[in-house]
């Protein structure tokens, strides 16, 4: 899978182009050494004299002079109350830049497949064991380490001790031991294994307190598991440590397999109608729209051909509930407890689902179900050209849910309404896609070959509410598009960019400055430099901080400004460090403001 290169990929913001040019202006011109201009570039504001972003600044939230309130910030120019502690805001969400593997010590930093977010750092999995945690080049178990309890530098005082991740005063709880204040389980814990202190080897797990070397032929030691388990036939563990199968599913070859049983094949014939009842017969599934399930009658049906299949019971003697089940995994595909029961679904060809008939509060009785194709596939949409670069608009108002995405790291499994568009590449190399100009929050995925094809990419909220995405395709291959929404009901008109990927090109050396939107610096902050960037213009101080300096047209003002906010001054000028002297060696801006390290 192609892992997303949008922060090297972003379309030019205006803050970009700002910075670059502020960057530019605290170092003498390449071209003919003027000062810089005190105009604010859109989307700041000129307030007091100062540049401000009214989407963003707490003391002109949405115009100059408004003021928010000490629990609110400013988001999108209105005042909201703020996040808790020790959470940010990134977009319309709170979260734990600690943490938060889609925020990693700011937002908007994905961290790479494969990566997990420690302390506010894209770790990379596997340079410590399963359960343990890189704290400064030392694997711990962020569980149950006091120094490092829930994640690296988080220490509980002396009279605490740490158990599942928190900091707590009194005794472990039952089945733990205290071993000086990590509550662990002896059973298990290859630091403290049997006794406190006893440590396995490297090569040796703890099982029911003892070291053993390894767990023999088929069978894996699982963290916080008292015996080793075979991962080809362990529900709780199948396929891979931690991978629980759900209720109805057994784990068979190490992967979740359905255990609902259809009482019989409809096969594939449309239109039909089945006649039957569920009384007296067992209660085996619950679906998730009902809060109280009944017995049920399951049927399997494969769709002959592709398209949006309906699936009703409207001439039942009783209330229906009707579920849909991919027939590979169990996986619910669509639910409805609707008086109609109706459940329309996108299917491909030879596709088999079950179909489950269910009753709401513990009804049971007769039923009749109906299965129709209602239409020609709703994905893909259309065909895009293979020309590059192009755009079209569109809108997925009023759109079925046709492809649910794999969730990841940096997009959730929507269920909006979605437009799916098949392209195929002209030549080998890197495609974007993006839908930036969008009129709603959306989320990209794209698919291989088909809409149902393998997940190359999936993007949520690269620049502000719009998304982008990066593939790397054959000559020839084809691919599927998906514009869906962030959220369970974001829908309305888009606009789909598709365009050739430029890597970033090599600054070192390049000889000339530019202007802010060409040459070394504009290089510079765009790869090299892009995290140093990227610490200023996520600050909402820092950018204020950047328009008091702007404005500056003598020494005393700009350390007026540094004075004010030391911290921000810090940020910016470790930026032009980076851009001025590390990457462009200060070869072509004279004397500097900036002085190189």
């Amino acid at each position: 899978m192609e892992k997303l290169k949008s922060r090297f990929r972003l379309a030019p913001t205006y803050t970009l182009l700002w910075l670059a040019a502020a960057a530019l202006s605290a170092v003498a011109s390449c071209s003919d050494g003027g000062p810089s201009t005190s105009a604010c570039v859109a989307p700041e504001t000129e307030c007091d004299g100062i540049c401000i972003n009214t989407g963003t600044s707490t003391s002109h939230c949405g115009a100059c002079g408004v003021a928010c309130g000490d629990d609110q910030t400013c988001r999108d120019g209105e005042c909201v109350a703020a996040c808790d502690d020790g959470l940010a805001a990134c977009g319309d969400s709170c979260v734990d830049t600690q943490s938060d593997e889609a925020n990693c010590g700011r937002c908007n930093n994905a961290c790479e497949e494969g990566q997990t977010c420690q302390a506010g750092a894209c770790q990379d999995q596997g340079s410590c064991p399963t359960g343990r945690t890189d704290c400064g080049g030392t694997c711990v178990d962020v569980s149950s380490d006091p120094s490092n309890c829930g994640e690296c530098g988080a220490a509980c005082t002396d009279d605490q001790t740490c158990e599942s991740g928190e900091c707590q005063d009194g005794e472990c709880s039952q089945g733990l031991t205290d071993c000086n204040g990590a509550c662990v389980n002896l059973r298990n814990d290859a630091g403290n294994c049997g006794e406190c202190g006893t440590a396995c080897t490297d090569d040796q797990t703890c099982v029911a307190g003892e070291c053993e070397d390894g767990c023999g032929s088929g069978l894996t030691a699982c963290d916080g598991v008292d015996v080793c388990v075979d991962l080809q036939t362990n529900a709780e563990h199948c396929g891979e440590c931690g991978a629980a199968c759900n209720d109805t599913q057994v784990c068979q070859a190490g992967a979740c397999a359905c255990t609902v049983s259809p009482g019989h094949d409809l096969g594939s014939a449309v239109p039909q109608i089945v006649n039957g009842t569920t009384a007296g017969l067992p209660n085996t599934y619950s679906p998730t729209c009902s809060a109280t399930s009944s017995s049920e009658r399951i049927y399997s049906f494969t769709a002959a051909t592709a398209g949006v299949y309906s699936f009703d019971s409207t001439n039942s003697g009783y209330s229906v509930v009707l579920a849909l089940l991919d027939a590979t995994g169990c996986s619910e595909i669509a639910c409805s407890a609707d008086p109609s029961a109706v459940i329309t679904a996108d299917l491909a060809m030879g596709q088999t689902v079950y179909i489950v008939v269910d009753g709401a509060e513990g009804q049971a009785g007769t039923f009749e179900l109906n299965v129709t194709r209602a239409s020609a596939p709703s994905c893909p949409a259309g065909t895009l050209a293979s020309s590059v670069p192009q755009t079209i608009t569109g809108s997925t108002v009023g759109r079925p849910n046709s492809v649910r995405p794999t969730a990841t790291t940096a997009c959730r499994a929507s269920s909006s309404p979605d437009a799916g568009y098949a392209f195929t590449a002209p030549v080998a190399g890197d495609y974007t896609f993006d839908t930036f100009g969008s009129a709603f929050d959306t989320m990209l995925h794209v698919h291989d070959a088909t809409c149902r094809g393998a997940q190359l990419a999936c993007n949520d909220d690269t620049d502000v509410e719009q998304s982008e995405v990066t593939v790397t395709l054959a000559a020839g291959q084809t691919v599927v598009v998906v514009v869906d929404g962030s959220t369970d009901t974001s829908d309305g008109a888009f606009t789909l960019n598709v365009k050739r990927a430029v890597p970033p090109p090599v600054c070192d050396n390049s000889g000339t400055c530019g202007d802010g939107s060409s040459g070394c610096t504009r290089c510079a902050l765009e790869s090299s430099c892009a995290d140093e960037l990227s610490a200023c213009t996520d600050s909402i101080a820092c950018r204020e901080y950047v328009s008091c300096f702007r404005t500056c047209d003598t020494a005393a003002c700009k350390e007026a400004c540094r004075t004010v906010d030391p911290a921000s001054a810090a940020l910016y000028e470790a930026m032009l460090q980076c851009a001025q002297c590390d990457v462009c060696r200060n070869d072509c801006s004279g004397s500097s403001e900036v002085v190189c390290r």
